[in-house]
C-alpha cells in the first residue's frame, strides 16, 4: 500500500496506481474493525467515475471487518451531508469516497468519527498498523485479485456477487431529503432576489435543485448542475484559473444580485458580486461575522480584518484543526481563507451550501447591493498564496527569519510556518505537508506596499 496516499486531513491518491479497490477495501475493514462498537456508520460517494466502484469496496471492508456494524448507505452526495447524517442519525463514523476538488484522476476517503468528528489520514494508518489490522488485510487480501482487463488498462477488483451493492451508488433519497429539509430551515430570504448557482459538476446541484424550489423571494439559476465525473465544465476546482468564467458571466446577464459556485464534494464556496466581480473568501468570511456572535477561529493566513474582530482565535491551516479549536472555544464560526467555513450550527463542521444560505440572507437584508457594500468597506491588499518550490524548506525558513528578525517585527508566531507582522504589511510562509514547497501569503493596506514587499521577500526564497 502507498503511504504517501495518508495525508495530513483525509486520503487521496491518484486512482488505479495509488488507491484502488483492493487499497479502499483494505483501508475499510481495519476502519470497520476499530469502530466495531460505533455499531452505526454512514457511507457515501461523490460524482467521481471511480466512486461508485470505491464505495462498494468500502461496504465490502466494513462488512469483512465485522458483522455487528449497521451500514447506512448514503449513496451519492456532498460531503457535509456526510457530516450531518453522522450527527442526525446518531452514527458512530463515516466514511465518504471522495478527493474533493482533486482533478478527476484523484479519488480518496474522508472518515469521520462520532459526531463527526474529523479523522486524519495519519490516524488511519495507525488502524493499518496494529497486529489485529495487519491479519485481517492479510486474510481479506488473500480472497481477492486484480486483474487488467479493461481495454483502458483500469484496474478492477474480482469480488463475489453478493458482496457488490449497485443499487446504493443512487442518492439515498429520504436521507437526501432530511438533509435538504434541515437546510430549508434556516434559508430564509427577507427580500426578492436572483442567485446563480454555479455547481462544477458535483453533487451539490442534488442538493441545490430541491433545497431553492419553492423558496419565497429566491429565484435560482443552476449552471453545470448535472454530476459529471469528468468535471467537463470548468474542472472540480473553483480556484483554478477561469474556472469562474461563466458565473461571472451568468451574474451580468441575468442581472442577478449575488453568483455561488462550490467544489466538487461541496465543503467549499466562493462568491462573487452582482457586477459579476470575485469576491475574495476574506471578505465572504467578514460578510459571515456580520451574523454570527463571537468567538470566531480564523486562519493564520487570514485578513487583518479578521484577525481584529473582537475574540478572535488563531488556527493551523487545514479541517481537522478548525474544527478540534472551535469545539475548545466554542466558537460560533472558523472561517478559513480557503473557502471552507465552519458553523457551530452546523455541527461544528464546513459546507459550502449551508455558507452560501447565511450570504445570501445577509445579501437579502442590505439597503443597497452587494457590491457597493463591499466597496465601502476599507481596501486590504493581498498577495494570495503563492507556492515556491525549495529543496530545503527549514533551510530558506531560517533564513526568512534571520533577516526579518532586524527589522522588529511587531507580532511572531510559528504556529503554522513563520508569520511575522510589521507596521501596514505581515506575511506568513508555511511548509507544504506533502510537497517541497513554501507556500507565502502577505498581506497589506497599501498596494505599492505589498508590491515592493513581495519582491523583498522573493529575492530570500530564491
Amino acid at each position: 500500500m502507498n503511504k504517501s496516499i495518508f495525508k495530513a486531513y483525509d486520503i487521496r491518491g491518484k486512482y488505479p496506481e495509488e488507491l484502488n479497490e483492493e487499497t479502499v477495501f483494505n483501508i475499510a475493514a481495519a476502519v470497520g474493525k476499530h469502530f466495531e462498537r460505533a455499531a452505526k456508520i454512514v457511507v457515501g460517494h461523490d460524482v467521481r467515475l471511480s466512486s461508485p466502484s470505491l464505495y462498494k469496496a468500502v461496504f465490502d471492508g466494513l462488512k469483512s471487518a465485522s458483522q455487528n456494524l449497521e451500514i447506512i448507505p448514503a449513496g451519492i452526495m456532498t460531503t457535509p451531508m456526510l457530516y450531518f447524517l453522522v450527527n442526525k442519525l446518531k452514527a458512530g463514523g463515516g466514511i465518504m469516497v471522495t478527493a474533493s476538488h482533486n482533478p478527476k484522476e484523484y479519488n480518496g476517503l474522508k472518515v469521520v468519527g462520532e459526531k463527526a468528528r474529523p479523522i486524519s489520514g495519519k490516524e488511519v494508518a495507525t488502524y493499518l498498523s496494529t497486529s489485529t489490522g495487519v491479519r485481517l488485510l492479510q486474510r481479506q487480501s488473500a480472497t481477492m485479485s486484480r486483474h487488467l482487463d479493461s481495454p483502458n488498462g483500469e484496474t478492477k477488483l474480482q469480488m463475489p456477487p453478493k458482496l457488490l451493492y449497485d443499487k446504493q451508488a443512487a442518492p439515498n433519497k429520504v436521507l437526501l431529503n432530511l438533509y435538504i429539509n434541515f437546510l430549508k430551515n434556516f434559508l430564509r430570504p427577507t427580500r426578492k432576489l436572483k442567485v446563480v448557482f454555479d455547481c462544477s459538476n458535483g453533487t451539490t446541484g442534488l442538493v441545490i435543485k430541491n433545497l431553492v424550489s419553492k423558496v419565497r423571494n429566491l429565484e435560482a439559476i443552476l449552471i453545470n448542475d448535472r454530476a459529471d465525473g469528468n468535471f467537463s465544465a470548468h474542472g472540480p476546482n473553483p480556484l483554478l484559473k477561469g474556472a469562474t468564467g461563466k458565473l461571472e458571466k451568468e451574474v451580468k446577464k441575468q442581472k442577478a444580485d449575488l453568483g455561488v459556485i462550490f467544489d466538487a464534494d461541496g465543503d467549499r464556496v466562493f462568491f462573487v458580486d452582482n457586477r459579476g466581480q470575485w469576491i475574495d473568501p476574506n471578505e465572504s468570511a467578514y460578510i459571515l461575522t456580520r451574523l454570527f456572535k463571537p468567538p470566531y477561529v480564523v486562519g493564520i493566513v487570514s485578513s487583518q480584518r479578521l484577525k481584529k474582530e473582537r475574540k478572535v482565535f488563531i488556527s493551523r491551516v487545514g479541517h481537522y484543526f478548525f474544527k478540534k479549536l472551535m469545539r475548545e472555544k466554542k466558537a460560533s464560526l472558523g472561517l478559513e481563507h480557503s473557502g471552507h467555513y465552519y458553523f457551530k450550527d452546523f455541527f461544528y463542521c464546513d459546507s459550502g451550501i449551508f455558507a452560501a444560505i447565511q450570504v445570501i440572507n445577509f445579501v437579502s437584508g442590505l439597503e443597497t447591493d452587494l457590491a457597493d457594500w463591499l466597496d465601502k468597506l476599507p481596501k486590504y491588499y493581498r498577495s494570495g498564496e503563492i507556492n515556491f518550490e525549495v529543496k530545503d524548506k527549514e533551510k530558506v525558513l531560517k533564513k526568512i527569519e534571520n533577516e526579518y528578525n532586524k527589522k522588529k517585527a511587531k507580532y511572531i508566531s510559528k504556529l503554522d510556518g513563520l508569520t511575522m507582522e510589521f507596521p501596514g504589511w505581515w506575511f506568513n510562509v508555511r511548509p507544504s505537508n506533502t510537497e517541497s514547497l513554501l507556500r507565502l501569503n502577505m498581506e497589506a493596506r497599501d498596494k505599492k506596499l505589498l508590491d515592493q514587499k513581495l519582491k523583498e521577500i522573493k529575492k530570500f526564497i530564491y
